[in-house]
């Protein structure tokens, strides 16, 4: 009888504890789904299989993975192209959000990629990644002058990474992403100076001085020579003997340059600007006009007679 008493007695203390373990294991589970917050649904591309993340990367850039067959790699890579194009616009689009709410950082390198079948884990190496998401803060913080530099950079990294994986890009991405959202106020927008850090010198534009003077002999300007009409019946007379020279103008700067070419002094400077009578000799039926060209080494002019 006392062997029974004890059977019962132990069934009952492991029926107890039993019991306490349900009840510990209830209560955990009511209080962890109160203190967690809910965590969205994810989806998987059943398309890929188990290709996602690194080991997707690594085998769209050739490196053998163990269990899946190269032609199906080849049949997935024109599916794989925007999973990689929505991957590269995030990052870039990222770092111009990042840059315009002054808390950069550094990318992530999986990213959940939606696609018409679900949701795909992407993964890129991070010093692509790095570049691309400076690309994007130094379009919103540098000057349009270093938008040439900026757009080099971002079609040479994204035209790395599909040689990578072995699809051809048709149409740059800086075609898409280096347009500014409408209503965003920049900072250096409108300067037309570049970044230190561009490597572009800006150009120095100078000016002449106050007290700089300007050589006329490099195009001296050609001198108006006066012309002197004879009036009708008026007798002129003017010495044969004066010498005939070609006017000079009276600026100093020009009086200069020319007397290099042939004036012996400033008189003679001076009696340029004097105007020559031609000599003019009388006859019985009127007044006749012959101007002495004797020093021009010009031929004698017809004679004019002039009605009385």
């Amino acid at each position: 009888m006392n062997g029974f008493f004890q059977l019962l007695i132990a069934w009952g203390v492991l029926l107890v504890f039993v019991l306490m373990l349900y009840m510990i294991d209830k209560l955990n589970f009511v209080f962890s789904g109160f203190s967690q917050a809910d965590l969205p649904e994810t989806y998987t591309d059943g398309l890929f299989g188990e290709l996602y993340g690194k080991p997707l990367w690594d085998a769209m850039s050739g490196l053998p993975i163990p269990g899946i067959d190269k032609k199906l790699v080849e049949n997935l890579k024109p599916h794989y192209e925007p999973v990689l194009r929505q991957h590269i616009e995030q990052v870039f689009m990222e770092g111009y959000h990042h840059a315009r709410e002054g808390t950069l950082g550094v990318p992530s390198n999986n990213r959940m990629i939606p696609t018409p079948r679900g949701a795909l884990e992407s993964w890129l190496p991070l010093h692509h990644l790095t570049s691309i998401y400076e690309a994007g803060s130094e379009f919103f913080t540098k000057p349009d002058a270093d938008v040439m530099r900026i757009q080099q950079n971002l079609d040479q990294i994204t035209s790395m990474l599909y040689a990578r994986v072995g699809i051809s890009l048709l149409d740059p991405y800086s075609r898409s992403l280096l347009i500014h959202p409408v209503g965003v106020v920049r900072p250096h927008a409108d300067s037309l100076v570049p970044s230190p850090d561009s490597g572009v010198t800006p150009s120095v534009i100078s000016t002449p001085a106050a007290n700089t003077t300007v050589n006329p002999a490099v195009n001296p300007a050609p001198v108006a020579q006066p012309q002197v009409k004879p009036e009708a019946n008026a007798e002129i007379k003017a010495d044969a003997s004066a010498p005939v020279s070609a006017p000079l103008s009276a600026d100093p700067a020009a009086t200069g340059y020319m007397g290099s070419m042939g004036a012996s002094s400033p008189a003679e400077s001076m009696k340029a600007n004097e105007t020559v009578a031609p000599n003019i000799s009388e006859s019985e039926e009127g007044v006749l006009l012959q101007p002495n060209l004797g020093n021009l080494n010009l031929e004698t002019a017809n004679t004019v007679k002039t009605p009385n």
